[in-house]
């Protein structure tokens, strides 16, 4: 299905939003992720930041799923201009951990505040949840377990992998998130310096605990998405 992502016009939305820009406020990192460790602007503290700038200036918000290919959920950001008609729209294609209502309604959530953030140029008032894909300090981990790449000190083994394992990118896609492996790969430079066929058997059996963690838990399942999409 083909989607317009902008009016033939948009001279009078743009100076809206514009006026909107000026006012926006930063949004509070009101919430924490338990996963990677760090606060992150939960989609209630973007909607404050943005929400009356946008009724002030006459633009409406929507938001709304749509249907898209494979396993996903498709969510539309509109910004109308309320005079004139003018919008502009964004789609964002995300992918499900698993295909039932929670699934959806947490990746929902997900989506709408990254879109909107990105639609406007909302900001937080720190580094966000995804800080770790610009070298910041924040580590991505699962709770009770330590990349050994981001210990100092720390004396790990360079002995190779078995031949054998069954490949991350394998588990990865067990869990549905075969999209997200060139983030994988992102992620896994970050921690270790290497990439998936160079980490050592310490770190291969490291990473293969916290897949099958997620495999059996909701909650780490979902935290582990939100760090990879911060790779994207």
């Amino acid at each position: 299905m083909d989607y317009a992502f902008s009016s033939p016009e948009i001279t009078e939305l743009s100076k809206a939003l514009i006026e909107v820009q000026k006012h926006l406020q930063p949004a509070i990192k009101d919430a924490e992720n338990p996963f990677a460790k760090n606060r992150y602007a939960t989609l209630n503290s973007v909607m404050d930041s943005c929400r009356m700038a946008l009724l002030d200036n006459g633009i409406l918000l929507t938001q709304y799923p749509v249907p898209v290919e494979g396993s996903n959920l498709g969510l539309v950001t509109k910004l109308v201009h309320a005079k004139t008609g003018q919008f502009q729209a964004s789609l964002a294609v995300i992918p499900l951990a698993k295909p039932d209502p929670q699934a959806m309604g947490s990746a929902f959530t997900y989506g709408r505040r990254y879109a909107l953030s990105a639609m406007l140029g909302i900001v937080s008032e720190e580094d966000d949840d995804g800080n770790a894909a610009a070298g910041r300090n924040t580590q991505a981990r699962v709770r009770g377990i330590k990349p050994t790449g981001s210990q100092s000190g720390a004396t790990v083994s360079k002995r190779a992998a078995p031949v054998d394992r069954v490949p991350l990118s394998q588990l990865l896609a067990d869990l549905g998130l075969a999209e997200l492996m060139p983030c994988y790969r992102a992620y896994l430079r970050k921690e270790y310096g290497c990439s998936t066929n160079k980490i050592t058997v310490e770190q291969y059996e490291e990473q293969k605990t916290m897949l099958e963690t997620c495999k059996q838990e909701p909650i780490k399942l979902r935290n582990f998405m939100r760090t990879l999409h911060g790779f994207m």
